[in-house]
């Protein structure tokens, strides 16, 4: 190949590999009010990277064309978005969440004092189920450990892999919601006296894992846990 075509072809890889990789700029808002959701977890699905909106919404996460991003908010429904070129070419986009209406209407609850995560998720759980099946009234059991609600998928037949797929994407983000509800701004904000953006990137870098958060179910644990952290965030 001739130097100057060598060349032209290596910028022009390069620019393709920039516009891949781009930053994606977005802002989350409640559906209703237009107001920034804070502190919510935005996920790439196709890259496991995760990060937190700050006080006005705004979040950064590395994508490229057709990722899945979803994102995870105390009080609100789970969504996704697929990442077209439309979509990376624009300076910032707009996401927006829809509020939990908390009207569980026909629903049957077979345990009493539940948190409000367990509420939120029997919410979000039955809207699922409808946009899945037809029923009238499903059953949900809290779980022994208190994080979550279990629901039956033997109705579903073994053809039906969309739904369960659907069901083990649900069942990944209710995972985020989970880490929302206990390592909350509230709690973290307390112990750190962080605000703002030195708070959001705290806890984006500090961020526990399910599994921990299930083996430790006390705040006094996540004390102990935060000040581990903050030793180390104030090294860097």
């Amino acid at each position: 190949m001739k130097p100057y075509l060598l060349l032209v072809s290596l910028l022009i890889l390069t620019g393709v590999n920039a516009q891949k990789n781009k930053p994606l700029i977005g802002y989350l808002r409640d559906s209703i009010t237009h107001a920034p959701v804070v502190l919510a977890s935005i996920s790439n699905n196709n890259t496991g990277q995760i990060v937190m909106t700050g006080s006005t919404g705004r979040f950064k996460l590395n994508v490229k064309p057709n990722d899945i991003i979803s994102f995870a908010a105390v009080g609100y429904h789970f969504d996704t978005v697929q990442l077209t070129r439309s979509f990376l070419e624009k300076d910032s986009i707009d996401l927006f969440v829809s509020p939990l209406s908390h009207d569980l209407g026909n629903v049957t609850v077979t345990s009493k004092g539940m948190s409000a995560y367990q509420m939120d998720s029997m919410e979000r759980r039955n809207d699922l189920l409808h946009d899945m099946v037809s029923y009238k009234k499903p059953t949900f059991a809290l779980s022994n450990s208190g994080a979550g609600l279990g629901i039956s998928i033997d109705r579903f037949s073994k053809h039906e892999k969309s739904k369960r797929r659907a069901l083990d994407f649900f069942d990944k983000n209710e995972k985020e919601a989970y880490i929302n509800y206990r390592y909350s701004q509230q709690l973290v904000a307390e112990t750190t006296g962080f605000k703002d953006d030195t708070l959001r990137q705290f806890m984006q870098q500090s961020r526990p894992s399910y599994e921990w958060l299930r083996n430790n179910p006390t705040d006094e644990d996540i004390k102990y846990y935060i000040n581990d952290q903050l030793k180390q965030f104030k090294k860097e």
